[in-house]
């Protein structure tokens, strides 16, 4: 059980690396390098991961397009998470603290993080069905190691 979360963990956080380059980062023109190289490595890191996996190009299909639905979930999470904060911030400026506000806000956050867990759980499960047993072994062998051990040698897009 602790392996299957430590895995989900992992794939969470790669889809988050490679979220942050979509949605328009590294197309924002002159002054803003640094968001364009991540995206650019987070896009080098899933196609050395597509290529280590030696995918078909129906298999790449389907794994781009679940992984760009559930950066959408997390791009807009994460507009969800920005929203509460002037919520907190009037809940502290009063003279007696707005217990309701703040469990209101809380309450989005549950709400906003089971859409998110749901999503990637929807896009895992499309990517664990798309892969055969092969591949399925290769990428477990990644999420154990991680992106820098011994199963994902030859890529260099985070160093």
């Amino acid at each position: 059980m602790f392996g299957f979360l430590f895995g989900a963990a992992c794939l969470l956080g790669l889809t988050a690396t490679v979220a942050r380059g979509h949605h328009g980062y590294g197309h924002c023109g002159p002054g803003h390098r640094g968001r364009g190289f991540r995206h650019a490595r987070a896009r080098h890191f899933l196609n050395h991961l597509l290529d280590r996996l030696n995918t078909t190009p129906g298999q790449e299909k389907v794994i781009r397009e679940t992984v760009d639905t559930l950066f959408d979930e997390l791009h807009d999470a994460r507009r969800d998470f920005r929203g509460t904060r002037t919520d907190v911030a009037e809940a502290i400026r009063a003279s007696v603290l707005d217990r309701a506000s703040v469990e209101a806000v809380f309450d989005r956050h549950d709400q906003v993080i089971d859409r998110v867990r749901q999503s990637a759980l929807d896009a895992f499960a499309k990517i664990h069905e798309t892969l055969d047993d092969r591949q399925r072994k290769i990428l477990a062998e990644i999420v154990e190691s991680g992106p820098f051990g011994r199963s994902f040698r030859g890529f260099r897009g985070f160093h």
